[in-house]
C-alpha cells in the first residue's frame, strides 16, 4: 500500500492553521525540509514520526494512514444502530456492536466520547443485569474518558473531565474529584449562538436552525436532570417543595414533547413521602401507563427535523418494566395496594406488556 505521506500533512497541518514555519520549529527541522515532506521529494525520519503526529493533533496511525477515521454523521449512524439494537435485542447484542466499533476505530476520539454514552444508556435499559456487567460498563466508561482526556482534544476534553468528577464522586473519591474540577475553566462559552450565526451569513439556514434545535434538546435533557436531582430528600426535605419540582417537571415535559411521560413516577415518589397514599397510587397507575406505552416524540415545533423519532418504540425495555412490577409486588409500601382493583388492573397491565414482548 502506498503511503501519500506529504498530502497528509498538508492537510493536518492546514486544519490546524499552522505555517510550515511553525512546524518546523515545533519539531525542530527547516522549514525547506518539510517543505520537501508535504511535496514528497523526500519524508520525515522515522524517529519524528511521534513528535510529528503530537504536534498535528493526531497519532502515528492516522498520520500513516492506517486507520480509517469516521465522520460525525458516520458515528451518528453506528450509534443509533446501536440504540436500536440494545432495545429491539437486548444487550448483549448491542454490547457485541459497541466493542466492534471500538475495536475497529481504536484512535478515533470522536467515536470513544460519543461511545461513553452507550454505557450510560445500557444503566438505564437494562438495570437488572448483575453487578459485575454493571462494574464493566463503568470500567470501560472510565477507561475512554481518561483516553479522551488524554488526548486533549478541545472539542471533547472538559465533558470528558466533568463525566470523570462525577463518576469518581460517585465512587467516594472526593479529592480525585475535586482535582479533576479543578482542571476545567470556570467559565465556559457556548458557542451554539455563533455557529448559528456564521450558518446564516453563509446562507446555511437549515444547518443554523439544525445547531439550534440539537442545543436546545441538550438542555432540556439538562434542565430535566437537574429537576430530578433536586427532588434527593436530601436536597429539598420539604416534600410540598418536590411537588412543586414534579409540576414543574410535568410541565416541562407536556411543553417539549421530552422525558416519555415519566412525570408520575416521580410524583408518586413525591407522595410516599408526604404520606398521601391515595396520591401516590394514583400516580404509580398513571406511571404504569406511560412505562407500558410508546416513546413520546419531541415537539416538531421546536424540535423538528434536527431531532426526530422515526417509528413507534416502547417507551421503556422489557427490563425495566420487570424491575417495577418486582417493585410493586415486593415493596412494602405497595403491598397495602394488593386488593385494590386499580392497582391490580395495573400490574396486570405492566405484566401483561412483559408477556407480550417475551412471546
Amino acid at each position: 500500500m502506498e503511503i501519500k505521506l506529504g498530502p497528509r500533512i498538508a492537510s493536518l497541518r492546514k486544519s490546524k492553521s499552522m505555517t510550515q514555519e511553525q512546524l518546523a520549529l515545533a519539531l525542530g527541522v527547516s522549514p525547506p525540509a518539510v517543505s520537501k515532506w508535504e511535496t514528497g521529494a523526500s519524508c520525515p525520519d522515522i524517529a519524528l514520526l511521534c513528535p510529528l503526529a503530537r504536534a498535528l493533533g493526531t497519532n502515528v496511525d492516522t498520520l500513516l494512514q492506517f486507520e480509517e477515521t469516521l465522520t460525525e454523521e458516520q458515528i451518528d449512524a453506528r450509534l443509533n444502530e446501536i440504540v436500536e439494537t440494545a432495545r429491539n435485542q437486548g444487550y448483549e447484542a448491542a454490547d457485541g456492536m459497541v466493542q466492534s466499533l471500538l475495536h475497529t476505530y481504536p484512535s478515533s476520539i470522536p467515536l470513544k466520547s460519543r461511545a461513553v454514552t452507550l454505557f450510560d444508556l445500557f444503566a438505564m435499559l437494562f438495570p437488572a443485569q448483575p453487578q459485575q456487567i454493571k462494574d464493566g460498563w463503568i470500567k470501560q466508561k472510565k477507561q475512554l474518558l481518561e483516553d479522551v482526556r488524554a488526548s486533549g482534544a478541545a472539542a471533547f476534553w472538559q465533558a470528558a473531565v466533568s463525566h470523570l468528577a462525577s463518576i469518581t464522586i460517585v465512587e467516594g473519591e472526593l479529592e480525585k474529584a475535586e482535582s479533576l474540577l479543578k482542571e476545567l475553566p470556570q467559565h465556559s462559552t457556548d458557542s451554539t449562538s455563533i455557529w448559528a450565526m456564521l450558518y446564516l451569513k453563509k446562507g446555511e439556514a437549515p444547518q443554523a436552525l439544525e445547531v439550534i434545535q440539537k442545543r436546545l434538546y441538550v438542555l432540556t435533557r439538562q434542565v430535566q436532570s437537574f429537576l430530578t436531582q433536586m427532588m434527593n430528600p436530601e436536597m429539598t426535605p420539604d416534600t410540598a417543595r418536590t411537588l412543586e419540582l414534579c409540576v414543574i417537571y410535568r410541565q416541562l415535559e407536556e411543553l417539549l414533547g421530552v422525558g416519555n411521560g415519566m412525570s408520575p413516577g416521580f410524583f408518586a415518589q413525591a407522595y410516599q413521602r408526604a404520606g398521601k397514599d391515595q396520591q401516590a397510587l394514583d400516580s404509580m397507575i398513571q406511571f404504569v401507563d406511560a412505562i407500558t406505552g410508546t416513546v413520546q416524540k419531541p415537539n416538531p415545533i421546536l424540535f423538528s427535523p434536527a431531532v426526530k423519532i422515526d417509528g413507534e418504540h416502547p417507551a421503556a425495555t422489557k427490563e425495566m418494566r420487570e424491575l417495577l412490577l418486582k417493585g410493586l409486588l415486593e415493596d412494602e409500601y405497595y403491598k397495602q395496594f394488593l386488593n385494590d382493583e386499580r392497582f391490580q388492573a395495573a400490574v396486570d397491565k405492566l405484566r401483561g406488556s412483559i408477556q407480550e414482548e417475551t412471546a
